[in-house]
């Protein structure tokens, strides 16, 4: 790799960095180029993306960025996964993944410029994502109001049952 392409893959790096929240570091030694393309697709389907990166590239795209504090877990063979805005589907992906392929490891993870380990991404792959959330808390702003709805059609609806009850009694 000459010095252009070098320089190339950095500012692909550090684009990725300025766009993303979230990012996870994993150790793919032992894992088959076939498991490695199910990996990506299963990281494009929860809306993130998979680099393989050289870790020297790596170590210098993330100088100064919330990245640098991964620096620890940029040795041995690393690949890059980044998420835009929900960190916990990729995440979920991730530990996955690493469950059904043992030689998958999670190094660790920058969320929100704080990193985390290992076993904290694991953690955070059990939690609700942002969409489960929203979708709780649309049900619980919604459950008054139905509610509401059904103490009020009861008086009518008395109404209507003791009419017809009585039209079945005068036949």
């Amino acid at each position: 790799m000459n010095r252009a392409e070098k320089q190339t893959v950095i500012s692909e790096i550090q684009s990725a960095i300025q766009e993303s929240s979230s990012f996870y570091l994993v150790d793919f030694k032992g894992l088959k180029v076939k498991d490695i393309s199910t990996l990506r697709n299963k990281v494009r389907e929860s809306s993130g993306s998979l680099r393989v990166v050289k870790n020297t590239l790596l170590k210098k795209a993330s100088e100064g960025t919330a990245l640098s504090g991964a620096a620890p877990w940029m040795e041995g063979p690393t690949a890059l996964a980044w998420a835009g805005s929900d960190p916990v589907p990729l995440a979920k992906t991730l530990v996955t993944f690493a469950k059904e392929n043992p030689n998958l490891k999670l190094k660790g993870g920058i969320v929100d410029g704080k990193a985390l380990d290992a076993t904290s991404v694991e953690a955070l792959s059990k939690l609700p994502g942002i969409n489960e959330i929203r979708a709780g808390l649309i049900g619980l702003l919604q459950a008054p109001a139905a509610k509401l709805a059904t103490i009020l059609q009861t008086p009518a609806r008395n109404v209507a049952v003791c009419l017809s009850e009585r039209g079945k009694q005068g036949q």
